[in-house]
């Protein structure tokens, strides 16, 4: 019988050379990719570039080697990654990063890349956080912002910056607009896990949603999702829809929100009657219904205000015909009575539109009205005779254009041009009533009279002359007794000079006989040590100047006492003066201690 092991014949892999040279061209292709791919380094994208750097030295090989101190490169290697190194280097970073120290040596230039832009040093730390918190959000950039506050965080914790979650989260949700406001609450108000890349997902819903309904030309910028209110989107929107309601006509409507009870299916084709908050508010969140709750609150007392002051102006002052209201809602002056004109055209216009539904008051006529007070007197041009009105009105928007001011102070307005008082009022519940004049209708010609000018109003209009100059020329009504007690504010303190200080300054014969302390902070970020504050003392003899780290101002006592006691063994005796500004950190109780010693 023939021995097995006779028998058996070697097995020999004939496709072993395919294999290694099949890989070999695999990996001669990812390393072409890696370095195709790979962008060239700059100040702003060495995350991407470290990433990208990293795997393509990880798969040559070199990579541990060229972390390690001990290993040595071959020359070829070192040639070959100082290649590398250049020209995966942008012209700027060049010049900060290869110098002559580092040039001929590919661990150098590594080594020096890593301290540049992967550095734990303060500094380094500082720049890399200012950069994530002054990160500006535009509501038509949002993947540009995702994109940056990803990769500033991933910056942050490169450098040993590694907060916690939700902190982050909150440090972006405070750069939304105010116009994501409503965005911004509903991502707090979530029971998710808070998380950056949570907030991130949310933004990236906002900004598909809001490019959707750009695309649907009938659709309205009032219903965009979580109220947003995109300058940019709404711009587009509101071009759309006007093009939609010239070709719809009656069939679009202008607002496309749900109301309290009601629901619009034409909102959003993702928004249900199921799901909508006006038809079942018991589903709504505590905070929707609080908001609700306060606007309608604030809208019903608005309206029965208006209309309480209304009722009770015409029940306290008798006539409601005869009072004159400021209404800023007014188009125009609006009178009931023809006594009010002293010029007046009787002539049937149009007709004005009250604050009721397709309702109107005929315009008899169109004139001049003169107002009258005491010291005062106005005459209003185009005016409306409408007899049908309850209320007179004097349209501020008017005013206005004709060089009108109106100022209101507490519980009182007044009306002026050019800083003179034309007529006055009082203010009672948001409504302006104007005071009742003594006389309307005929009167001059002039837009308005006023009081005599006072003695402050001559002096000022005469360069604040002395009254002995301009004596001579004051009206008779200015009595004696005003002249002599006139005083001017302004005068008065040009004439102040100034003074030599009185007191007497001690200069310092030696070292330490006279110190100054002073304190500085708090000073953001705290140091390594946690300390906030710095304690400067200056001796007056020498010039020396000296600061002591604090981390709380109660320990400034505490410092300055071992201070002097340490100078006092050095030195044999204490200083004469110690000088400071009085703040509470120098005259408190123990500090009283460092006095009396």
């Amino acid at each position: 019988m023939a021995d097995a092991g006779a028998a058996q014949v070697p097995v020999i892999r004939v496709n072993a050379p395919n294999d290694a040279a099949r890989n070999d061209r695999f990996r001669q292709a990812m390393l072409k990719a890696a370095l195709d791919t790979t962008p060239q380094l700059t100040e702003e994208n060495y995350s991407v570039w470290k990433d990208k750097m990293t795997s393509l030295l990880e798969l040559r090989g070199v990579l541990d080697a060229l972390k390690s101190p001990i290993t040595v490169l071959s020359s070829d290697k070192k040639a070959e990654l100082k290649l590398l190194f250049i020209s995966k280097m942008e012209s700027v970073t060049h010049n900060n990063v290869i110098n002559s120290d580092n040039r001929s040596s590919a661990k150098e230039i590594w080594k020096t890349i890593k301290e540049r832009f992967d550095s734990s040093q303060s500094s380094n730390r500082a720049r890399i956080f200012n950069d994530f918190l002054y990160l500006n959000f535009k509501e038509d950039a949002v993947d540009t912002f995702i994109t940056e506050v990803r990769v500033a965080i991933k910056k942050m914790i490169d450098v040993g910056i590694d907060l916690p979650q939700d902190i982050l989260a909150y440090l972006v949700l405070f750069k939304f607009p105010p116009s994501l406001q409503l965005l911004k609450r509903q991502i707090m108000h979530s029971d998710k896990d808070f998380k950056v890349e949570f907030v991130c997902n949310h933004l990236t819903q906002f900004k598909n949603e809001s490019k959707d309904e750009t695309r649907e030309p009938g659709s309205s910028t009032d219903a965009a999702l979580y109220a947003g209110k995109n300058k940019k989107f709404n711009r587009t929107m509101r071009s759309s829809n006007t093009n939609g309601n010239n070709s719809s006509g009656a069939n679009s409507k202008k607002d496309s929100r749900c109301t309290d009870g009601n629901h619009n299916p034409k909102q959003d084709q993702n928004h249900k009657s199921k799901a909508c908050w006006h038809l079942h508010p018991k589903k709504a969140p505590d905070w929707w219904r609080k908001s609700q709750e306060r606007w309608k609150a604030n809208k019903d007392k608005k309206e029965v205000n208006y209309y309480m002051s209304l009722v009770l102006l015409w029940i306290n002052d008798g006539d409601p015909k005869s009072r004159i209201i400021l209404d800023s809602g007014a188009s125009a002056h609006i009178f009931n009575d023809k006594s009010y004109f002293s010029k007046l055209e009787l002539k049937d216009y149009d007709s004005i539109k009250n604050g009721k539904a397709d309702a109107t008051l005929p315009i008899k006529g169109i004139g001049e009205v003169e107002l009258k007070w005491k010291n005062q007197c106005i005459t209003l041009q185009g005016c409306l005779y409408v007899p049908d009105i309850i209320i007179n009105l004097i349209s501020p928007g008017c005013l206005d254009k004709k060089s009108f001011t109106v100022a209101s102070e507490s519980d009182r307005f007044k009306v002026l041009k050019e800083g003179r008082l034309v007529m006055q009022g009082s203010i009672k519940n948001n409504l302006f009533s104007i005071d009742k004049p003594i006389a309307v209708g005929k009167s001059p010609k002039n837009l308005f009279t006023t009081q005599p000018p006072t003695l402050q109003e001559l002096h000022k209009s005469y360069g604040h002359s002395s009254i002995g100059r301009i004596e001579k020329l004051l009206p008779h009504s200015i009595s004696e007794a005003e002249k002599s007690s006139f005083e001017c504010k302004s005068c008065v303190l040009a004439k102040i000079t100034k003074k030599p200080f009185k007191g007497i300054s001690t200069t310092a014969t030696k070292p330490f006989e006279k110190i100054h302390l002073d304190l500085i902070g708090p000073i953001d970020p705290t140091s390594r040590d946690h300390c906030r504050y710095i304690l400067t003392v200056v001796d007056n003899f020498t010039g020396y100047l000296a600061g002591f780290p604090l981390v709380n101002k109660d320990n400034t006592a505490d410092v300055l006492i071992t201070l002097l006691n340490n100078e006092h063994k050095r030195l044999g005796y204490y200083p004469t003066w110690v000088c400071s500004d009085g703040g509470g950190e120098f005259v408190g109780s123990r500090s009283q201690e460092v006095s009396v010693a």
